[in-house]
């Protein structure tokens, strides 16, 4: 029981920095100039090649600031983006030169805060500090050689281009990387308990309750449950987001409230469906592995982004908790959107697990009414096993032993008439 979510937990998290290369930043030289072949030329020239940090990529398909933009936006995780210009600018430099509208890194911290702060901020960072170091070097050097114009610009002149930073998806205020976890998790396990106090005190509705109605009964209080606890988590993270918001994430709307409300409920349905399904039909023996590794899958679902885990973590695609994470992190955000995937895969799992439900119950009810299950869930011949309703196959064996007796004895009868002379008339 013990091995199996710690296999699971530590299996995506001991070497995600191995993985590391699985994202792509970019460089964009919008410039065309000097500036911009100098420091995008560095920048992809002296990008470490191992497997440890992220790879860079050059485009070129881009036409402008805002494409870039939109871009990391949609699908990116960070780009550095020599601005259109700016070797022109540099050469002109004037009074009012500002080194920092040479080059913008764009950064999309949204699509997931613990893989930007850990990974994707620093080394846009590193890499743009140190071209830009560079390239102030060497253009000192030009001036000195007589190489360059001395620019009018005092700023020119100590620092020939700066950068500046655009996150287009912000989601980093403080409690950001763990908000969205700890809100389905705590949801999760006050819906655990509920699960399992419903299991151990509904033995009775399966001997006197039809099983379409028994099914009804049991989605309508699932329902009632992740609803309430859902709308809890929804509250609960619009009311510690941060104080005014700011930049640090999308403004607070009543609509963004909804949103949340109803991306928690469906991922929290998804689950409690999943668990049930299994409570039903397992003994009070297994209840804790199937709880404890479908809580620590859900963790290590948020935790980890696919990118940064081997193969046989791609199943993350499918669980609820990493489904909903990535739509709570749209929403607070506006990056990275898969409302489609994450909608689709959500509702066909509500769909899957109440058609699994159904048939999981119809064969509770069969057990109990034929005393192959007990109360608490154990079955004939284990070791615990005490059901009020006697067991049918038992009862059926020492039917037919009485039958077999009497026939037996009616037989012997039959004999001892005719021996006496009683013809049976």
């Amino acid at each position: 029981m013990l091995w199996t979510p710690l296999c699971i937990f530590f299996g995506a998290t001991h070497r995600r920095t191995s993985f590391l290369h699985r994202i792509t930043l970019v460089v964009v030289d919008l410039d065309g100039g000097p500036v911009g072949s100098t420091i995008s030329d560095y920048i992809i020239s002296h990008a470490p090649t191992k497997d440890t940090s992220p790879t860079w990529r050059r485009r070129a398909d881009f036409a402008s600031l805002q494409q870039v933009k939109e871009w990391v936006r949609r699908d990116g995780w960070g780009a550095v983006v020599i601005n259109r210009g700016a070797s022109m600018r540099l050469a002109d430099a004037a009074a009012e030169y500002d080194p920092q509208d040479a080059i913008t890194v764009v950064t999309n911290s949204g699509r997931h805060q613990i893989v930007y702060a850990s990974y994707i901020d620093s080394t846009l960072s590193s890499a743009v500090y140190a071209a830009v170091t560079a390239f102030n070097i060497m253009h000192v050097e030009q001036i000195q050689r007589g190489q360059a114009r001395v620019p009018v610009s005092p700023s020119a002149l100590l620092t020939a281009v700066g950068s500046s930073k655009v996150d287009v998806a912000p989601m980093t205020f403080g409690i950001a990387p763990v908000i969205t976890l700890f809100g389905f998790l705590a949801s999760t396990l006050c819906t655990v308990a509920a699960l399992i106090t419903w299991k151990m005190t509904t033995f009775g509705f399966f001997l006197k309750v039809k099983h379409r109605h028994v099914c009804l009964a049991l989605l309508t209080v699932i329902l009632t449950w992740t609803l309430w606890f859902s709308m809890q988590a929804a509250l609960a993270d619009s009311a510690f987001r941060g104080p005014h918001y700011s930049g640090h994430a999308k403004r607070y709307t009543v609509g963004r409230f909804f949103s949340l409300w109803f991306t928690s409920h469906a991922t929290l349905l998804a689950t409690a469906l999943w668990m049930m399904s299994w409570y039903v039909l397992l003994t009070p023996e297994f209840l804790g592995l199937i709880s404890v590794i479908t809580v620590v899958t859900s963790v290590v679902s948020t935790l980890v982004p696919v990118e940064l885990a081997s193969g046989f973590y791609r199943i993350f695609y499918a669980l609820p908790f990493h489904n909903g994470a990535e739509l709570v992190r749209h929403v607070f955000s506006g990056g990275y959107p898969r409302l489609g995937r994450n909608l689709g895969i959500l509702l066909g799992e509500i769909a899957l697990m109440c058609v699994v439900l159904y048939v999981v119950t119809w064969v509770r009810q069969i057990c109990v009414l034929r005393g192959w299950s007990d109360i608490p869930g154990w079955y004939y011949g284990q070791p615990y096993f005490s059901s009020p309703v006697p067991c049918q196959k038992l009862r059926r064996r020492r039917v037919s032993i009485v039958e077999r007796a009497e026939s037996i004895t009616d037989s012997v009868d039959e004999v001892t008439s005719l021996k006496d002379g009683n013809l049976g008339v």
